[in-house]
């Protein structure tokens, strides 16, 4: 009896079922038409996967080979592109089940926007588009008490996207709007196809391959066009780019992220129509010419794999620009810490409405700390831009020229000054209205204006209907104060 309990317990235990093993793995589960995040095991996922779920947490690690099921890669563009298959597959174009995360480990990822014999470059410009994904790195970003980012990361290691050879620009022969800024990051929503919304960019370190100090400016860190819940934060992007982040027909946040060195054209671009949030970003000079720039629209050449932007008769921009600081943007003649604009470049005849709130910013040492301007107007076209700017709680000092240029012309022309190449244009607005409410941050008897007569232009300060005229004291030789 005593040897047939032993051998029946036996067999019991060697029947008894083996638990699942393998590496965990993140799965969206779907339900109908919605998806939850489940933690599972490797030797689950086949089973998974067989009622329609999907791994929703990939891996870029550029020590290990990319594996047999696809989880796990070498280069962030793999990753990027098992992303959209995922989506594709599912026929989530526009919304998704459940986010994707692409975490993406240490060390320095090389790309081109060239084919590269070798096989561990990167091909650029990465692109989104297909909803829900987060791009997230290893960089950490440090944030002080005041809230903004410092630059420096919480620890050694960081995640960095390195342009070899440095990112161009291709010069076209008719204005500044023919040129191509080669991109680094794409997010795209196509207008008759899959749409990059609710795209996440967070913890890398930007580098144009621009940084030595005969290197031209050149190249976009991220560029995004009719993207809608977009977000780029805890990132810094070194010098050498043109334009750091551009923003196009785009709604989203830019958040504690880090901008240092060289630029050429502007460290944080906005163009509508969309509705933006600007908070907690430090840009330390000599940055481009803004260091922040607020435009209703724009319109500029576009790699062959995005469509164009269509101008619409109209259009709108808002902005939320809270708790920054711009610091050191002293480009002559109009270098500025916040720029408003009325007219977008490419866009003369969209009539705009930029309506911007600029709160709890730290503007010091800029050649001008706010300018509000026409921006990119053009003789006999629409000439219509309203503005509506709102201060509050601002830091405004030590400006090369002035605290606050505000022209119903282009900046150059209301300073009396020669514009820059492309953009020269002695237009003014006309019937369109300025609304500034400057919340005590400055006084309006030392602002600098120009507001000429016959032009049924309204300049509003505080409620109050301002008399045309102009006041400037433009002087080239004056510099920043140490």
């Amino acid at each position: 009896m005593l040897c047939s309990a032993i051998v029946t317990a036996a067999v019991v235990s060697c029947s008894e079922p083996i638990g699942p093993t393998g590496e965990q793995l993140t799965v969206c589960h779907v339900s109908g038409t919605t998806g939850s995040l489940l933690e599972i095991y490797s030797s689950e996922l086949s089973t998974h996967r067989s009622h329609g779920d999907y791994v929703a947490r990939l891996v870029v690690d550029k020590q290990a080979s990319a594996i047999a099921d696809s989880n796990r890669f070498t280069r962030i563009g793999d990753a990027i592109a098992a992303a959209r298959a995922i989506r594709l597959a599912r026929n989530e174009g526009a919304l998704a089940s459940c986010r994707i995360t692409i975490a993406v480990g240490p060390g320095v990822f090389q790309g081109s926007t060239k084919e590269s014999s070798d096989p561990a470059f990167e091909r650029f410009p990465l692109v989104f588009d297909v909803p829900g994904i987060t791009l997230q790195g290893s960089f950490k970003m440090q944030i002080d008490a005041g809230g903004r980012a410092t630059g420096t990361g919480e620890a050694a290691e960081a995640t960095t996207l390195v342009a070899s050879p440095g990112l161009v620009i291709e010069r076209g022969t008719t204005g500044p709007q023919s040129h191509l800024i080669e991109p680094m990051i794409i997010v795209n929503a196509h207008p008759d196809g899959p749409k990059g919304h609710g795209i996440v960019i967070e913890g890398f370190v930007f580098q144009a391959g621009n940084g030595s100090a005969d290197a031209v400016p050149a190249g976009k860190g991220v560029v995004a066009l009719r993207a809608q819940d977009l977000v780029i934060q805890g990132s810094r992007f070194e010098g050498g780019f043109s334009e750091p982040i551009h923003l196009q027909a785009t709604s989203g946040r830019v958040d504690k992220n880090y901008f240092s060195g060289r630029g050429g054209s502007c460290g944080i671009c906005l163009d509508g129509p969309g509705n933006y949030q600007v908070s907690g970003n430090r840009l330390i000079g000599p940055g481009g010419i803004p260091g922040i720039i607020v435009l209703p629209m724009g319109f500029y050449r576009v790699p062959a794999i995005v469509e164009p932007l269509v101008l619409p008769a109209t259009a709108t921009v808002t902005a939320t620009v809270i708790n920054n600081e711009v610091r050191n943007h002293q480009q002559k003649p109009v270098g500025a810490g916040l720029r408003v604009g009325g007219v977008g470049p490419g866009a003369p005849d969209v009539i705009g409405s930029s309506r911007v709130i600029a709160r709890d910013n730290t503007f010091v040492n800029n050649t001008f700390g706010i300018m509000v301007e026409a921006a990119f107007p053009l003789a006999n076209t629409a000439l219509r831009g309203d503005i509506d700017l709102t201060l509050k709680g601002n830091t405004i000092s030590g400006s090369c020229q002035n605290d606050l240029l505000v022209s119903f012309a282009r900046n150059s022309t209301g300073l009396g000054v020669a514009s820059s190449a492309g953009f020269q244009s002695s237009a003014y607005l006309r019937n369109s209205t300025y609304s500034l409410k400057l919340g005590g941050d400055l006084e309006w008897k030392d602002a600098w204006f120009a507001h000429p007569a016959g032009n049924g232009n309204t300049l509003l300060v505080d409620g109050q209907t301002m008399p045309n005229g102009s006041r400037v004291a433009y002087d080239a030789a004056r510099n920043c104060p140490p």
